[in-house]
């Protein structure tokens, strides 16, 4: 049975290590995603910064201002959306650098609460488990074999814990 149980053990340990590395690598592969998103929206504000150039001195905040204050609701529109563009790429600039520059630790932590639904649906879509070979990941990975190993280990010392309560207990009451 001892046996047995260490088996289960190694077992949980090694799950809980590839569970943990896969995140990393999640990570890795969903800053690629929204890298090559933010490539597309600073492809479409380069277009209209195009005609801002031609039209109004460089400013593209101007060009937008134009497009908002038209009568025409379909124009208006437009600047709305390059509005939205514009920030939004702003945005993805300060996502791809805490993604690409700050620890595993602190990606995850931000991931938590500024985490794109599509853009991750899409992510997991496409994932690839994988081993990412660096400090962090394996840090991660062993942190997660231990977690994993942990609870295994709590869980058949809990039945143990209670069954001796129990006879204690009963030790106590039948004298």
């Amino acid at each position: 049975m001892n046996m047995f149980k260490q088996l289960l053990d190694k077992i949980f340990f090694t799950m809980g290590v590839i569970i943990f590395l896969q995140l990393p690598h999640f990570i890795d592969q969903y800053t690629q995603r929204i890298g090559g998103y933010s490539e597309s929206n600073q492809q479409q504000l380069s277009d209209y910064q195009s005609i801002a150039n031609n039209n109004y001195d460089g400013s593209l905040d101007k060009l937008i201002d134009s497009f908002i204050n038209s009568n025409d609701t379909a124009v208006r529109q437009t600047g709305e959306n390059i509005q939205a563009t514009q920030i939004n790429a702003k945005t993805l600039d300060h996502e791809i650098s805490v993604l690409e520059n700050d620890g595993l630790f602190k990606k995850v932590v931000f991931l938590t609460t500024n985490l794109r639904i599509e853009l991750a649906k899409g992510t997991l879509g496409a994932f690839q488990p994988g081993i990412p070979l660096n400090l962090w990941s394996i840090i991660y990975g062993l942190v997660g074999g231990i977690l994993f190993s942990l609870l295994f280990n709590g869980f058949t010392k809990i039945p143990k814990v209670v069954l001796k309560k129990k006879k204690q207990t009963s030790a106590v009451f039948s004298r």
